[in-house]
This record gives C-alpha cells, sequence and structure tokens, in this order.
C-alpha cells in the first residue's frame, strides 16, 4: 500500500458497474491503493462514518493527498491527470471529446438503463426490511431520487413496461457498441482508453442481462471487444481481487 500524503483510498462496492470504472483505472496504472468495500445491502454507505467523507451517501470516491474525489468519470480522469503513466486519455483534443462522448453516455443512457434491472432484481434486499423500520431506513438515503428507487422496489418494484423500456435501451447499447466496434479494436480505433473502461464497467454484464440480444451471432463484434476486455491483466486482476457478490451495491443514480 503507499503511506504518507501521497496515499490513495478508494471506496467502493466491488467490480460492479460505477465502483467497477476507478478499480479497472487504479489496475491498469498499476497504482497501490487502500481498498475501503462497502457493503450496500447493509447500508453501509449511510452510515456517519462515510457520510463523513461523501455527504451524498454515493460511491465510488477517492481521497487522495486530502482530497475526496466523487463521480467515478470525473475520478478516472482525475487518475489519468495526476498518474500519466500509462496514458489512458487520447492526446488530441478531438479524441479526447470522442472519449467523453462515450463516458457521458454511460453516465446518463447506459448506466440508468442498467440500474432500473439491478435494482430490480434486488427487490428481495429491499423486502426484508420490516416494515415498521422501512420509513426510519429510508430517511438515512441523503438523495431523493435513490430513496424514490428503494421506497419502489420495497413495493411493487417497476411495472413490465417500466423493466421492458430499460431492456429496449439497453439493447440501443448493444447496437451502438456494435456498430462502433466493427471496424475497431477499441471504441476509439487502436488505443485503449478510459471510454472503454467505463463502457465495459457496463457492458460487462449485459451478456447475461440480455442474452437474446447480445451474442455470438447477434452481436459479434461486441462480443470480441467483450472477450479481448475480459482478457486485459487489469481486468483479470480486478476481478480476482475484488469479486462480484450477490448483493445488490444500491439503486443508483448514476454513481450508488
Amino acid at each position: 500500500m503507499t503511506d504518507g500524503p501521497h496515499r490513495l483510498e478508494l471506496y467502493h462496492f466491488g467490480a460492479v458497474a460505477n465502483s467497477l470504472k476507478p478499480l479497472l483505472c487504479l489496475a491498469e496504472k498499476g497504482l497501490e491503493f487502500t481498498s475501503h468495500r462497502l457493503e450496500g445491502a447493509k447500508f453501509e454507505q449511510y452510515s456517519s462514518a462515510f457520510l463523513a467523507i461523501n455527504p451524498l451517501g454515493q460511491v465510488p470516491v477517492l481521497r487522495h493527498e486530502g482530497h475526496v474525489i466523487r463521480e467515478s468519470t470525473v475520478i478516472n480522469e482525475y487518475l489519468d491527470e495526476v498518474f500519466p503513466v500509462p496514458a489512458l486519455r487520447p492526446t488530441t483534443a478531438y479524441d479526447r471529446a470522442q472519449m467523453r462522448i462515450w463516458t457521458k453516455f454511460v453516465d446518463e443512457y447506459f448506466c440508468p438503463a442498467l440500474t432500473i434491472l439491478g435494482a430490480h432484481n434486488a427487490r428481495h434486499y429491499a423486502r426484508q426490511i420490516p416494515r415498521s423500520e422501512l420509513h426510519a431506513v429510508l430517511e438515512r438515503i441523503p438523495l431523493k431520487e435513490v430513496r424514490d428507487k428503494w421506497a419502489t422496489i420495497a413495493g411493487d418494484s417497476y411495472s413490465d413496461t417500466e423493466l421492458e423500456e430499460a431492456r429496449r435501451k439497453l439493447g440501443v447499447c448493444a447496437q451502438r457498441l456494435e456498430q462502433a466496434l466493427a471496424t475497431r479494436t477499441w471504441l476509439l480505433g487502436g488505443r485503449y482508453s478510459l471510454a472503454d473502461v467505463s463502457v465495459f464497467s457496463m457492458a460487462i454484464t449485459l451478456p447475461n442481462v440480455l442474452p437474446e440480444r447480445v451474442n455470438a451471432a447477434a452481436t459479434p463484434q461486441l462480443m470480441r471487444w467483450h472477450a479481448a476486455m475480459s482478457e486485459r491483466p487489469a481486468v483479470r486482476k480486478t476481478l480476482a481481487e475484488h469479486p462480484r457478490r450477490g448483493a445488490p451495491s444500491a439503486p443508483s443514480a448514476p454513481d450508488a
């Protein structure tokens, strides 16, 4: 671990969605850091100790040199600026803009659609909260959007129409990736970047979440890229050291 004023600390939910983004970035750069894994099913992100670090109760959070950096996309750009080797952002302004188009797409479209299905699948955790305690539990959540999602899955959950719309949007994501990767090794061409890190952190589950639309026959280029991502040493290391667990992280908005 890194000691002294340059020590890096990451608060996260493990190798899942937004938490996976900085974990992959740190691994690609070979950076040592202190890992603080929180259990979303136990509402550890709403403990007084963590709220003192991030009053919004969201992860991931990076601490470095006395500073707290929130939002997974911002964390990765910060890491690449402060620790520029190996570089994970393009060198030209145009290519950096293309990278940000992908990360913006993830944050504003891909992740919210995935969150609906993830929250729905985690509804049994919310329903384990005694009804007499539910209000007090929800009151601990600072963000209304997240409170509303927990309340939704603790009740009737999402409607069939809402779930199908989320699946439709994930299908749009899959087709956009298939088209983009038709002539490219990575999302920005021949160079691996934070665009791949950001998108893969959501797309890692697509073959399981949407098997009828994401498979070798329907999306061969996406599956080829998915396999290449899965074989990267940093990805394999991250998934081995921070395995995904059955319990949900939390409904997110967009960082959980």
